[in-house]
């Protein structure tokens, strides 16, 4: 039967063009804003590996595929990974499953890109937000905190001195 069903060239032909339509033709080149600051462009996407360049608040990079969590980028002349998390203003994608369809839905876990992103900070929104429902935190040591910098090389010789692993 099934070879039956694709001796029919008209069948095969209709459904080839249905495949080329739903995937679509080449994606046209997006391009991204840096929202978070701290942000770093890296040659693998892998936060262990030696960052390229840091690309600052405002920095515009262009995308030129997306694996997972991270972005493929040219910025300034550079080829090179930046994760999601430089970017908050775009949407993970939905994540589902059937099971959890079926049966009604599943308990929220939190995901690897929410704890990176709370290692990163507050939004502007996220910390408006948190400020006005406690306005007894100490903010100026919040801003010390985030403006405190560690040097690239000074970290990696204490990975390496601490026997830790990237």
């Amino acid at each position: 039967m099934i070879r039956a069903f694709f001796r029919n060239k008209s069948i095969c032909l209709a459904l080839g063009v249905a495949v080329l339509l739903l995937a679509g033709g080449p994606a046209r080149a997006e391009t991204l804003k840096v929202s978070q600051p701290n942000q770093q462009l890296y040659p693998d996407p892998d936060f262990a590996s030696t960052p390229l360049a840091s690309a600052p608040v405002g920095a515009e990079v262009t995308v030129i595929r997306q694996s997972g969590d991270w972005y493929k980028v040219e910025f300034q002349g550079k080829s090179g990974w930046m994760h999601r998390q430089a970017f908050p203003q775009v949407k993970a994608p939905a994540k589902f499953s059937l099971p959890s369809l079926l049966t009604g839905g599943a308990v929220k876990e939190t995901t690897s890109d929410e704890v990176a992103l709370a290692g990163k900070g507050f939004t502007p929104e996220v910390e408006a937000g948190y400020r006005q429902k406690h306005p007894e935190a100490n903010f100026a040591l919040v801003d010390k905190v985030e403006a405190f910098k560690v040097d690239e090389g000074q970290l990696r010789a204490f990975i390496k001195e601490g026997g830790l692993k990237p």
